[in-house]
């Protein structure tokens, strides 16, 4: 049984992996600093006034559209004639260069490299899927778009008949998601039953950590 965060599991992964997406086994991982000393080459290198588009502004920039898949090439084309999308762009695609020349990933390309892995890799998706028959995940109202399909190409299984399934259960509650932020896309626990079929829903309404005294006092609040 593996228990850990989504990150914790794609390193894992990665660890045995990475070399067959163009990495060393041995890749590095590049904290908060590592990735704003890396940002600020760049912006030398590419002539970028970091007093109009800060460093900060260009890391969340790349952090967000690796949350939601996107590559380097598509945020150029998404771009168009935009000019701090077109810079973010050029910054992306330098960092992504860099960052694998010095085989090392960020936090974010945790998961948006395993999900590359899977997606080109047919051979580590079955092993993992074979692996991991069960998953559950909590607090999944915080999950967001990259780790919603993470989870879906690892729970998609087949069964020994060869027959799709979903052996997945999550728990989460839409009225307690605070992470949009941070990239959390509340669409993964609103649509659950739309994109896995044939979904079982347990609602859980009672309170189970109150007296009847309290609730009846912060309901009137």
């Amino acid at each position: 049984i593996w228990v850990s965060t989504f990150h914790s599991t794609c390193v894992r992964i990665l660890r045995r992996f990475a070399d067959t997406i163009g990495y060393g086994r041995d890749f590095t991982i590049y904290d908060t600093d590592d990735s704003r000393t890396l940002m600020r080459e760049i912006c030398k290198y590419l002539n970028i006034d970091t007093k109009r588009i800060t460093e900060k502004s260009i890391l969340n920039a790349i952090s967000k559209a690796k949350d939601e898949l996107i590559s380097p090439k598509e945020f150029e084309k998404n771009a168009g004639i935009d000019y701090t999308q077109k810079i973010y762009a050029k910054a992306y695609h330098e960092y992504q260069k860099r960052l694998k020349d010095s085989n090392a990933f960020d936090f974010d390309d945790l998961i948006y490299k395993t999900i590359e892995l899977f997606q080109t890799n047919q051979e580590a998706l079955s092993y993992y899927q074979n692996r991991f028959r069960y998953i559950l995940v909590d607090e999944y109202q915080d999950t967001n778009t990259a780790q919603f399909h993470l989870i879906r190409l690892l729970a998609s299984g087949t069964n020994p008949a060869g027959v799709r399934e979903y052996n997945l259960c999550v728990v989460g509650d839409d009225d307690q998601s605070i992470y949009k932020f941070r990239g959390a896309n509340i669409y993964n626990i609103l649509n659950f039953e739309m994109a896995f079929p044939n979904t079982s829903v347990i609602k859980l309404e009672q309170n189970y950590r109150s007296t009847k005294s309290i609730l009846n006092t912060a309901n009137e609040l």
